[in-house]
């Protein structure tokens, strides 16, 4: 066995003196040395990282369909797989080859069959294909492709040019189709969110800044497909929080994962849009954890435990997923190690039934209420988890691989006046990690269950509507009146709150006194409670005949907000929507009798 040497560096950050410490040990499976990590971590802690690294790269090799050579949605189902954990997963073997955790022959091997599957569709439609691509490859090219999910699938394969010179003719003559100009919109100054398969045309116009297409933008100004300045036409809305200035959308599109994943690609931890928004809402979730009284934190969308993938940021506060904190070790080395390892001593690396005896690092969700970790691996969040460990330990191996492309470096280097850095972003993100890292306590079951409740009962004379042309609100004999009539597919109606905290919120109830419409069952009612800078908690009640009392618990409430003050409440009628095609309401000519709205909080008397 090789061992190489320590090395002690002593400098000083934010007046705080720091170890950087750059470890390498020797495994088995790998001949090359580990690499660097810089942190203010002990040995024992970054071998952790180490041996969590290479476990979850385990997966990325192992969890793979022997047909197509594509990584499943999770272990075992292979059924049909996102475009975004393809990228990550053909990012990954790249990454594994260059750091020898992988024979060099097998992992361009095991590419060289996801590169003669995908082939079969690269060229098909200007270079784009469905999000979702089934086992069979027999999709029909009559969705709508999202640019944020595609765009990973290219990142990808431009990682893979820059190890596999045997496939780069290949590679390139794939990302030479990609009709990148067919997502720029030139009048709006824009990049499209997605692109219509069957109209072959551009879809949903806006993009956020702070959202996950940033390489796609890039690869785009690189390629010549749009101008540099089109950084300045994406969406950019600032929200003012007691955490800093975060970009939308926030918490409310998928946490962690949709602000962050751009940055295991890029360097992009001290621009002043993004890598604030990165940081500050990582900061928001370790301080979030500790005023609620949870053992852990990390919120991104992920599979929740019992129930289903969290599309469009629905997270409920109990779930959280290790992989979101792969993407803030940059940020908060100290604070995310310890939680990943508390993660570990709480049953997080052990494999649930069917996957008995496999070694591949931490499962994807873990419910704190119920002390319950999921059954799941899903590829697309190991792909994020193990890109984000081999950048911390091994020099930004994922950036530099990516960023030396000619097409990306090109980019880069036309849009860097659009994108601000700020040196001193890296000095707060130090000095926060630098806090001493408190155990948080937690709340006894039956502490919460006695504990007093506080209750609210919304002024619903105050009810407006956002759609006066769709919904007509009246009172009558003591209860507030929505009618819905017309051709619509989406509106609301608001209640001003008064600065109400819901930060031991318990439940929310819905008393009414009668509904009807033109449809057998009316569907669902949505509801949404925002904070003074619009974010938000939402669920919805499914309103069934001859039931007119609805309780929805905590639970059951998805989504955060950046305080626990609400300002305002909306009713949400959604008749067609993007995501919960389940929670959709279905009368257009409705009456809705609505006699009373409670929102009620506990605080429980004694915690430990």
């Amino acid at each position: 066995m090789k061992r190489t040497a320590l090395k002690d560096l002593l400098t000083t950050l934010c007046g705080v003196a720091v170890v950087i410490l750059c470890v390498s040990m020797s495994h088995a499976e790998s001949s090359k040395p580990l690499g660097k990590g810089e942190a203010v971590l002990e040995k024992s802690q970054i071998e952790f990282l180490d041996k969590l690294m290479r476990d979850t790269f385990r997966f990325m090799s192992e969890a793979a369909d022997p047909v197509t050579g594509l990584t499943g949605n999770t272990q075992g189902d292979f059924s049909f797989v996102n475009s975004t954990p393809i990228g990550l997963h053909i990012a990954s073997l790249a990454i594994g080859s260059e750091l020898g955790l992988l024979d060099a022959d097998e992992a361009a091997a095991k590419f060289g069959k996801v590169l003669d599957t995908m082939e079969k569709i690269h060229f098909k439609q200007d270079g784009f294909f469905p999000n979702f691509i089934t086992r069979d490859l027999a999709n029909k090219f009559g969705s709508v492709m999202i640019i944020s999910d595609y765009n990973f699938y290219p990142v990808g394969m431009v990682v893979a040019r820059q190890v596999w010179p045997q496939y780069a003719e290949r590679i390139t003559k794939y990302l030479d189709f990609i009709k990148w100009e067919l997502l720029y919109n030139k009048e709006a100054n824009r990049v499209v969110a997605g692109y219509d398969l069957a109209k072959r045309k551009a879809a949903h116009e806006g993009l956020w800044l702070a959202s996950d297409a940033r390489c796609a933008v890039t690869m785009m100004v690189g390629s010549g497909a749009a101008p540099a300045r089109v950084w300045a036409g994406q969406i950019l809305s600032k929200m003012e929080t007691e955490y800093g200035t975060i970009h939308t959308p926030g918490m409310n599109f998928g946490g962690t994962y949709i602000a962050g994943i751009t940055g295991l690609f890029m360097y992009e931890s001290d621009l002043v849009d993004v890598g604030a928004t990165v940081g500050n809402m990582g900061w928001f979730q370790y301080q979030f954890s500790r005023k609620r009284n949870y053992p852990l934190w990390g919120w991104s969308n992920s599979f929740i435990v019992g129930r289903h993938y969290s599309a469009a940021g629905m997270i409920p506060e109990w779930n959280v997923s290790p992989h979101a904190l792969s993407m803030l070790l940059e940020y908060y080395p100290r604070h995310v190690t310890a939680t990943l390892q508390k993660m570990d001593k709480m049953g997080g690396r052990i494999p649930p039934a069917g996957s008995e005896g496999k070694e591949w690092g931490l499962l994807g969700c873990y419910d704190m209420e119920r002390n319950l970790w999921g059954d799941y691996y899903l590829s697309l969040e190991q792909g994020m988890m193990f890109v984000g460990l081999a950048n911390f330990l091994h020099g930004n191996i994922a950036k530099k691989l990516f960023t030396r492309d000619p097409v990306v470096k090109r980019g880069l280097q036309l849009s860097e006046p659009y994108l601000k850095r700020d040196p001193k972003l890296p000095e707060l993100w130090a000095e926060r990690d630098a806090e001493p890292i408190k155990e948080t306590g937690t709340v006894e079951k039956a502490g919460w269950e006695r504990a007093a409740e506080s209750v609210v009962e919304l002024d619903l004379t105050k009810m407006i509507s956002h759609q006066p042309d769709i919904l007509n609100v009246t009172q009558s004999e003591g209860a507030t009146v929505v009618k819905g009539s017309g051709d619509w597919k989406a509106a609301s109606v608001g209640i001003p709150v008064s600065s109400l905290d819901i930060a031991g919120l318990d439940r929310v109830e819905f008393e009414f006194g009668s509904f009807e419409g033109n449809t057998p069952s009316l569907g669902s009612m949505r509801f949404r409670m925002s904070d003074k800078v619009g974010q938000s908690r939402w669920s919805y009640v499914t309103l069934e005949p001859g039931s007119t009392h609805y309780s929805v618990k905590a639970r059951d409430i998805y989504c955060f907000t950046f305080d626990h003050v609400i300002e305002s409440m909306a009713l949400v009628f959604e008749r067609e929507s993007w995501f919960y095609h389940h929670a959709l309401f279905r009368s257009n000519e409705f009456s809705l009798r609505i006699k009373a709205i409670r929102i009620i909080a506990k605080k429980p008397a004694t915690q430990r």
